[in-house]
Order: structure tokens, then sequence, then C-alpha cells
């Protein structure tokens, strides 16, 4: 199986290494001078292990407003990678005191980001992964916002 990732780079999967998982992802985000919005999405993707990295895939929906995106998460003991393709092309690394500027493309617009993550913890306990990521989002040198993101990771 070979999936491209938002960078254009192949990542390549061999089918009988995937295993069926579930994910859950609760975000909430605080923007300057207002109250937190909390949301939660839940999808089913395939999970694999490779060189002491951890993949995902899985594709969005509507309710994420990513139609037709696919989602790859990519993580280690240090660090995690969120890479996006299709309605919009997107990679984003969180690593503890790491600041990543990226390009987010969609069909119409290119919106430069910068994100300064403060808190990455990712940690495998009763047969789920739990992938946590606290940041700052910066839009245009501005703060756009303070992010809080839980993922969860279980075999099906």
């Amino acid at each position: 199986m070979v999936w491209r990732n938002g960078a254009g780079s192949l990542l390549f999967m061999e089918a009988r290494t995937m295993q069926p998982v579930k994910i859950r992802i609760l975000s909430t985000t605080k923007d300057e001078g207002s109250e937190a919005q909390a949301s939660e999405q839940k999808y089913t993707g395939m999970m694999t292990e490779k060189g002491g990295k951890y993949y995902v895939i899985y594709k969005e929906d509507e309710q994420s407003g990513l139609d037709n995106t696919k989602t790859t998460l990519k993580w280690d003991d240090e660090h995690v990678i969120v890479m996006r393709s299709g309605s919009v092309d997107h990679r984003q690394e969180f690593r503890r005191g790491y600041v990543d500027k990226s390009l987010y493309q969609t069909p119409y617009m290119k919106i430069p980001l910068t994100t300064e993550t403060s808190y990455v913890y990712t940690h495998f306990r009763n047969g789920m992964w739990q992938l946590e990521m606290e940041y700052t989002l910066y839009h245009d040198d501005k703060p756009y916002g303070e992010m809080k993101i839980l993922i969860e990771v279980e075999k099906i």
C-alpha cells in the first residue's frame, strides 16, 4: 500500500502489517478574549509500526470540515507529525519547545501558520495510545489561539 503525504513524500505501508483502529480526537481552542471551545471527532483508520515510529491513516469527513482529505499521524516518544492531503495539504510537527512554520494549502489560498509547541506526551496504556499536544497557533505572526489536542488510538 502506498500513501502520499501532504508534502509529496511517499509513505510505504504493507497491507499485512496494518491494523484497524478507532480514533478519537478531543480538541480545545481558546482564542484571546473568548471562552474555550471544545470539539470531538471519531474515525476509523489503519495503524502500523515501522522502525520505532507509529503511523495511523484515516479519512476526514464533513464534520471536520476536511471532507476528501486523508490524514496521517506519525509519532514516537518525542514528537507527533500530522500530515494532510486532499481538499487541504498541510504538514504540522509538534515537539516540546519546537516552532514549526508551515503552509496550510486549500484550493483557494495558502495560509502561512506557525505552531509553537509547549507540551507533547505520547504513551501507550491499557491497549490504547494517547497523544497529547498543547501549542500556540500563530497566523501572520499574531497569536490565533491556544490549542490542546488529545488523540486516542485503539485497535478494533
